[in-house]
């Protein structure tokens, strides 16, 4: 059925025949697929342009059909399309720029720009020709940034647009249209060093065109105007245009824009271009421009404070504001930033940040603490040592590495009772491997190890997380008085499993001593733990 169908359109198509061709557009409205795609690659075949203008005016992007075979016959279209947009029909060009838009057919922008620029057109016909450029630069921007596979042709593209760019704009004209001008505003970041003649224009004060830029750049309130400011800032030797209107622009908007554009690492040329930048009087109220940004662009107003060239002074007091009025990113880079700054004063602040009620905040100023010479600095840290945030206790353990069980165990012995005691609660706090550790000694550690793992387990009133380790201890330890020790500690246990090791031990255990103990333990305990519970 499918050959038959291809053999019908091919001989209606190579007879040549005027007749044939409402046959084939009838075929192009079949509910048949395969009818379809037939007929409109024959019909292209057959009269190439003008068919191909009969299916742009059919054209529907959700057509499966149509779009495949525009695919397939790419090079036609885009003469076909070319001539279109050129030849005076409005209908003919409003339906190829749907066709340009929606099947991405950038290698034409240069085209459309050369038309606009060659040809005396009407108002309308200008009009309708500068939305449609303006419309396909913001979409081939659009590829540029998603780095499509394309990447040829839209690099081959970028080239001819700037060089009918350059036609437009080197003599540019108080009194020419600003269509050029947009489209090379919106292009700018794309452009490189190969591109100099074209970007080199914005370098000359005196020219017209750095007039009309200025003021789009000083009102402007498009994306592609704040883009262009902010890849300008990012460059060595940058349009003086855009350092001259950063600190003339006012609107909230671009504000915004701007500081959620600012990320560390600044960059060395970042870094130059702020510090060049006069001062910004939007700076002046800045409490109240604190309050009506969100949480990422007051993180990059933390930045911006810190680079715009500020006395030492106004930075602390700024970074002040933000450390006690701002949201969690912004107080976290304040306090980064005023740490930098010596003093009691900052040192003062550092202490009382490590009780912050953020705990991303708590543990950078625990971190910041330890590197000034703050006498007691370790006694403020140790004072958050039993936190409930993960955070912080995983930073102070980093910051007292003493306070874990390995080092602790080398410091026993040079320690009292006492100090034992109060520096295991430190290290039962901020050690998260220290149960597993402490399991690990009593099945396989030395003796003298073992020792010390009962001491610390009744140091922290360990024994339910560790009371199957102890009654391993307690059935199979070869030294009796570890044994006793750990036969007295299973007094406070409630597992069935150490009840009847106790009992074994009381029974059968070699040494008195042990028998004894664990005798002790077991009239500690209730007949049965669910005594204890409560009844219902």
């Amino acid at each position: 059925m499918v050959s038959s169908i291809n053999i019908t359109t091919q001989i209606l198509a190579f007879s040549k025949n005027k007749a044939s061709i409402p046959l084939l557009e009838k075929a192009l409205e079949s509910s048949s697929k395969e009818i379809r795609k037939s007929a409109g690659n024959q019909l292209i075949n057959l009269l190439g342009l003008k068919s191909v203008w009969k299916l742009i005016n059919k054209f529907d992007p959700s057509d499966e059909i149509i779009v495949n075979l525009f695919n397939a016959h790419r090079e036609k279209v885009f003469s076909a399309l070319r001539t279109a947009i050129t030849g005076g029909d409005p209908y003919l060009a409003r339906n190829a720029f749907r066709v340009i838009y929606t099947q991405r057919y950038f290698e034409i922008l240069p085209v459309m720009l050369t038309t606009f620029l060659d040809h005396d057109r009407s108002d309308e016909e200008n009009t309708s020709l500068s939305e449609g450029i303006l419309k396909l630069t913001e979409k081939y921007v659009r590829a540029l940034e998603e780095r499509k596979n394309r990447k040829r042709l839209n690099e081959m593209v970028l080239s001819e647009v700037v060089t009918v760019l350059l036609r437009g704009l080197k003599d540019f004209h108080r009194n020419d249209p600003d269509l050029f001008i947009l489209v090379f505003l919106q292009l700018y970041p794309f452009l490189t060093d190969k591109h100099n003649a074209l970007t080199k224009l914005l370098y000359v004060p005196s020219s017209a065109l750095y007039g009309v830029v200025h003021r789009f750049l000083l009102s402007g309130r498009e994306p592609y105007i704040f883009r262009f400011l902010v890849h300008c800032f990012s460059r060595s030797n940058p349009p003086p245009v855009a350092l001259t209107v950063f600190s003339k622009r006012f609107d909230m908007p671009f504000i915004v824009y701007f500081l959620k554009n600012l990320e560390k690492p600044i960059s060395t040329p970042l870094k130059i271009n702020l510090a060049s930048v006069r001062p910004i009087e939007w700076l002046n109220s800045f409490r109240a421009l604190l309050d009506r940004l969100d949480e990422q662009a007051q993180a990059g107003l933390a930045l911006l404070v810190q680079n715009v060239g500020l006395s030492d002074n106004e930075i602390q007091s700024k970074l002040l504001d933000l450390l006690h009025y701002g949201k969690p990113m912004s107080r976290l880079e304040a306090l980064t930033a005023l740490a930098r700054f010596s003093g009691e004063e900052i040192d003062q602040l550092l202490w009382d940040a490590g009780g912050d009620i953020d705990p991303n905040i708590q543990a950078n100023a625990l971190v910041l603490l330890s590197k000034r010479n703050i006498q007691n600095a370790n006694f403020r840290i140790l004072q958050f040592a039993n936190s409930p945030h993960e955070i912080v206790r995983e930073t102070i353990q980093k910051l007292l590495p003493d306070f874990r069980l390995p080092r602790f165990f080398e410091m026993f012995d040079q320690l009292t009772e006492e100090q034992r005691r109060s520096m295991f609660n430190v290290v039962k706090a901020l050690d998260s491997q220290m149960v597993n550790e402490l399991a690990r000694i009593l099945i396989v550690g030395e003796p003298r190890d073992k020792a010390k793992a009962l001491l610390c387990i009744d140091y922290g009133s360990m024994v339910l997380a560790l009371e199957d380790s102890l009654c391993s201890v307690l059935a199979k330890g070869e030294v009796a008085a570890i044994r006793v020790k750990a036969a007295e500690l299973l007094a406070a246990g409630q597992r069935d499993l150490s009840r009847s090791t106790l009992v074994q031990a009381l029974h059968r255990d070699p040494d008195s001593i042990v028998r004894a103990a664990a005798k002790n333990s077991l009239e500690k305990r209730p007949p049965k733990w669910e005594q204890l519970k409560q009844p219902k």
